[in-house]
């Protein structure tokens, strides 16, 4: 297959600036516009946040009459807000996903890697089951011999001990890798960690599988407000009651909001975190969103951003509202 080059020459800033000029969008304050070009990229700001002011994009972007610069880099403010916003609580439930799933395997399946990384402390009754499980194995036992030449725990633990217990291999295990071990877990373990949270086993995999996507993106700066629309094969969490309770509005295809945008990671997130955190948290998301946001953008309704996000309607209640 033969490459196609990208037409893409290098740009100055002034001459992003004039670009955008030419495209009819507003720059009150040339200096403002080159300081936020230089410190934040064009391609973050401009081609990550435009969307929603382009009217038609025939040839090239034109964009709602009266789109100012400040408009754009307002919304790319928010989405970096929300995630500033989100990373600290995301990390917060992934330490207590992990905090319980160490301690009911723990329980059952002693300290000692030596003894619990074998076939038989998981479920590994069928051929995919069992190549999941080896796959797994191989990993932890890997990534063991790895780390106790530089972790101090681990090191200290192999020196010591000659094992690795559970608690402590989990510091070098990613969010991604706790959620790999969750999925090889026998069904009385699964059980018992998803009760822990109120929630079965297949409902707790599909939320901890949508929070992981988020805690990535936030930490390496992704777009997230418009989680949904990003998503070429969206993966939507399960449906919950309280959704129901939440009077979320259904079409033909099921619930219209709360499976696969912000307000779906909010109700993920409702599982796992403290009443009072949780409401502290929805509170900053509706301070961020309906005065920050709602008082800087002007070209288009607030609303349009709202509803992408799934937070319409009186979705600040979810605080209150009983799972």
């Amino acid at each position: 297959m033969k490459k196609v080059k990208l037409n893409k020459p290098y740009k100055t800033i002034d001459e992003q600036i004039e670009i955008l000029k030419k495209r009819k969008i507003v720059i009150s304050r040339k200096r403002f516009a080159r300081k936020v070009l230089t410190y934040e990229n064009y391609y973050y700001v401009i081609n990550g946040y435009k969307e929603p002011f382009i009217d038609s994009t025939n040839g090239e972007d034109v964009y709602k009459k009266g789109t100012s610069f400040n408009e754009i880099v307002a919304l790319y403010t928010f989405d970096r807000r929300i995630r500033e916003i989100l990373m600290p609580e995301l990390l917060r439930v992934e330490h207590s996903i992990k905090a319980k799933i160490i301690d009911v395997f723990s329980k059952h399946h002693g300290e000692d890697h030596t003894q619990y990384l074998r076939v038989e402390s998981f479920n590994a009754h069928d051929f995919n089951n069992f190549k999941r499980t080896n796959k797994l194995i191989f990993d932890l036992l890997k990534l063991i011999d790895k780390q106790q030449k530089t972790h101090n725990a681990v090191q200290h633990y192999m020196e010591k001990y000659g094992s690795v217990p559970l608690w402590v291999l989990s510091k070098v295990m990613t969010f991604g890798k706790i959620n790999s071990f969750y999925a090889c877990m026998n069904k009385d373990d699964k059980n018992e960690v998803a009760e822990a949270f109120g929630l079965d086993p297949v409902h707790f995999k599909s939320l901890v599988d949508y929070m992981a996507v988020f805690r990535n993106k936030c930490a390496h700066g992704e777009r997230i407000y418009c989680h949904v629309k990003d998503q070429k094969r969206p993966s939507p969490i399960k449906e919950l009651p309280i959704h129901d309770r939440l009077d979320v509005p259904k079409n033909d295809k099921g619930y219209k909001y709360g499976t696969k945008d912000i307000l779906a990671l909010l109700i993920s997130m409702k599982y796992f975190l403290q009443a009072d955190r949780y409401c502290k948290l929805i509170k900053k998301i509706d301070y961020a969103l309906n005065y920050k946001l709602a008082r800087r953008i002007h070209t288009i309704p607030c609303d349009d951003i709202r509803k992408v996000m799934g937070l319409v309607n009186d979705w600040q209640r979810i605080g209150k509202t009983e799972l």
